[in-house]
This record gives C-alpha cells, structure tokens and sequence, in this order.
C-alpha cells in the first residue's frame, strides 16, 4: 500500500478496511461500551439509539457516490488515528468523558479516512456528522438549557390552562392544580431535555434526505429548540390535569405512555413547516420541477 495510491477496490482492501474498523473499535471498546449503556439506562442519552439507523439511512440514499470513492492511503488518515489515540487517553487519565467518546468515534472515521483520503468525507459528510450524535451529551450542556427549557414549558402551560379557567399555579418546582389544590412536582421530565437531542437528530436526518437549499435545512435545525417546547407544553397540559383530579398511579402511566407520541408530533410540525413554506412558494428545494 503506497501513499497517494489511487485505483479502484480489490477484495484484499475491503479485507484491510475492515480489519482497521474492527481494531479502531476494539481499542477504543470501553468508550464504546460505555456510550452504549448510557444510551440504554439514561433517557438523556437516548439520541444515541436512534444515531446508527438515521446513519444508514442516510449513507444508503447515497450509495451512487461509492463510485466516487478510490482506493488512496492518506497521510491524513494516519495523522487522524494518531490525534484520536491521544485524545482517548487525554480523555481517560482526565476523566473528560465527552473527550474520550468523541475520541472513539473520530478514531473509526480516521481509519477510513486512511483508506479513501477525504474524499469520504466530502461525500458522505452527513453520514459521518450523524456518527457523533452516539456520543452523550455533557453534563453541563444539558444543565445549562433544562433550566430555560423547564420554566419556559412550564409557563406556557399555565398560560393554557389560565386561558380554560383551570386553576394553575408555578411555585417554584411545584405547579398547583385545581381547588382544593394538588401539588405536581416539576422535575426532569417536564424540561424537553429527553426530546430535545433525539428531535434535532431526527430532524437532521430529515433535512438531509432530501436536496433541501441549505437555508431549509438550517432553518429545520432552528427550530428544533421551539418546536420540543411547543411539544412539551402540549404534553403537560393534559398530564398536569391528569396529576391534579386523578390518581397518581394512572398519572404515572399517563405520563411515561405520552412520551411516545412525542417525537411522532415534532416530526409532524417539522413537515408542517415545510408545507407552509412551499406554500408561502418560499423555495425548499436545491432545485424545482417547472410545471409543462
């Protein structure tokens, strides 16, 4: 295998490829075990399971530009792989747990970095952003947007409820229902936290399955943040009327079962707003069919 070589693929490099992928992810196996039982346990995490489908997904609308790809070792592959080893044992001795996934991941795009060059990534650059969506969400990210997220939801649902004269009160992380009042403690569940990352991801893969203009897809990305509140404001509505005249067994069911229709929702009002754009005629698309 010579640097700068370019041809086309023969068995003994899909062999070599291979073999590289399965040693990246062996050496890097407890960042990787460790991404997956964080995904498995904490619902905070849970954009993880969704990351490898929207990334197959992804890759196999743009099969056709396998053809694109040749057999070339890169120099810059090998930088790549030296990078990820060093910021995996950064990450380690550190304990920069963010660090260490991150290094994980980058190190299996570096191997296939060193077989194709970065012509990989020029052509299947969403497929490889969507691979870093298996790495958890820092702490500190999420502390930093639950807080807003978690009193602006909870606002606009006592809005709602002020409007149809049910008596609602937010006294700090505890909202009062209805006469005689009943006490629903607003905790993690109720600051989109959970919907949030596994929204953006489901829109991302969204916005790039189809040739959106790139202001589409920004704007789709945008609105990921104002559509999980729209989505959990409609969601504490009822589950707040729910813990307030019902049983707390039944409210806790309630709760936990309409969480699956949450994401379901959010992907609705994505295609809402891109029917809404198509018919303010605002142009969608890289390129438009003209009517015969």
């Amino acid at each position: 295998m010579r640097l700068g070589e370019r041809r086309g693929w023969i068995i003994r490099d899909y062999v070599m490829l291979l073999a590289l992928v399965s040693v990246s992810i062996w050496f890097a196996r407890d960042a990787w075990l460790d991404m997956f039982n964080r995904a498995m346990v904490n619902p905070e995490h849970g954009q993880a399971l969704f990351a490898p489908p929207i990334a197959a997904y992804l890759f196999w609308l743009r099969r056709s530009r396998l053809q694109f790809l040749r057999f070339r070792p890169s120099l810059g592959g090998t930088l790549v792989i030296a990078g990820s080893i060093f910021l995996l044992y950064l990450g380690s001795e550190r304990n920069l747990l963010s660090l260490w996934h991150l290094a994980a991941v980058l190190l299996l795009v570096g191997c296939v970095i060193t077989m194709t060059g970065f012509e990989v990534v020029r052509q299947f650059a969403p497929v490889i952003i969507c691979l870093f969506f298996l790495v958890p969400t820092p702490g500190s990210v999420r502390m930093l947007l639950a807080a807003p997220l978690q009193d602006l939801a909870t606002a606009g649902a006592i809005s709602v409820l002020d409007l149809t004269n049910v008596d609602a009160v937010h006294d700090g992380v505890v909202m009062q229902i209805g006469y005689p009042p009943k006490n629903v403690v607003i905790g993690e569940a109720y600051n989109g936290m959970r919907i949030i990352f596994g929204l953006f991801l489901v829109v991302y893969g969204f916005a790039f399955s189809a040739p959106y203009r790139i202001e589409t897809r920004l704007l789709l990305l945008a609105s990921c943040p104002v559509i999980a509140l729209l989505c959990n404001v409609i969601r504490m509505i009822p589950t707040s009327l729910v813990y307030g005249h019902g049983s707390h067994e039944f409210a806790d069911a309630f709760h936990w079962y309409s969480g699956f229709i949450m994401l379901p929702m959010a992907l609705l009002m994505v295609i809402g707003l891109i029917n809404l754009l198509n018919w303010l005629d605002v142009p969608t698309m890289k390129w438009r069919l003209v009517p015969q």
